[in-house]
């Protein structure tokens, strides 16, 4: 079961941060491998398994696999004009589905003719332009990349990152957001027409945010914003989630059952949130109020 750590902790290392009641979490799907990539499609959840390199949707019936893509190492999702555009970690290319999960395009290179390394996240702005991150393999090698609408090249708009891993638009999309999970920071970059980036400033620097019960490092994986606009990071270490407000300072600390946590989805028509959790090889998701 969550919890939400005490007011009185972060009242005393926070000033101004807020403090919510704890809920439960509910587990919504189960026996999975490693889930990544939640997103929200008209209330419907989908999800990538990055072990079984599927694309999996939630509804009524239950978890569905709507594709299965071997080799791709299906690690992020994002929805854009309709169809969903999954980020291939092993596999090195951005795969585009209709929603039904049938094949449209593979986006396989940069302008430059460079292959992807490692891609890991996505998102999209309101224009259907995607920004998608590629981890690269060792530090430095990290970079994001700009895919216009109904292009299959990508732009290459900021390199020299360690680990570029989750990513995500502010609601006025004038902003650029970047998980640096080799440094447990999360980056900021002006954004300008056409897809270009500044340079980088620094947003928030997690292990520095820490309420002092929390040890050891706090990485940052999935990075969304909320219809709050507010900032919701999935911890792969840290113990779930954490919320920031637009300054980067820490409202809510949230602790979630497992391991690690890679992603999550928020709800801008209900106050539910969905978070992966993995245990070894087990994997779920669960919802919660936020």
């Amino acid at each position: 079961m969550p919890r939400l750590l005490t007011c009185l902790m972060l009242a005393a290392t926070f000033a101004s941060s807020a403090c919510a009641q704890s809920a439960a979490a509910h587990v919504v799907v189960d026996g999975l491998g490693f889930p990544e990539g939640t997103i929200l499609v008209n209330q419907t959840l989908y999800f990538v398994d990055y072990q079984a390199s599927t694309v999996n949707k939630l509804d009524a019936t239950g978890n569905q696999v709507i594709a299965t893509l071997p080799g791709c190492g299906a690690n992020g999702l994002a929805a854009a004009n309709g169809t969903l555009w999954v980020a291939c970690y092993d596999g090195g290319v951005i795969e585009n589905l209709s929603i039904e999960g049938k094949p449209l395009g593979t986006v396989s290179q940069a302008r430059s003719g460079e292959r992807f390394n490692r891609p890991n996240d996505l998102t999209a702005n309101r224009q259907g332009d995607l920004y998608f991150t590629a981890s690269g393999e060792r530090p430095g090698q990290g970079k994001v990349f700009f895919l216009p609408r109904s292009s299959d090249v990508a732009d290459e708009v900021a390199s020299g990152l360690d680990n570029a891993n989750g990513i995500a638009l502010s609601t006025d999309e004038q902003t650029l957001y970047v998980g640096e999970s080799g440094t447990d920071s999360i980056l900021r970059y002006q954004t300008a027409p056409g897809g270009a980036l500044s340079r980088p400033g620094l947003f928030a620097r997690l292990d520095a945010l820490a309420p002092p019960s929390s040890k050891g490092r706090h990485t940052p994986d999935g990075v969304r914003i909320g219809p709050d606009g507010l900032m919701y990071i999935a911890l792969f270490n840290g113990g779930g989630y954490w919320v920031l407000d637009r300054t980067g300072a820490l409202l809510q600390a949230r602790d979630i059952p497992g391991e690690h946590h890679s992603n999550l989805a928020v709800s801008a028509e209900s106050p539910d949130i969905y978070v992966t959790s993995l245990s070894g090889s087990d994997g779920r998701i669960y919802r919660l109020a936020r």
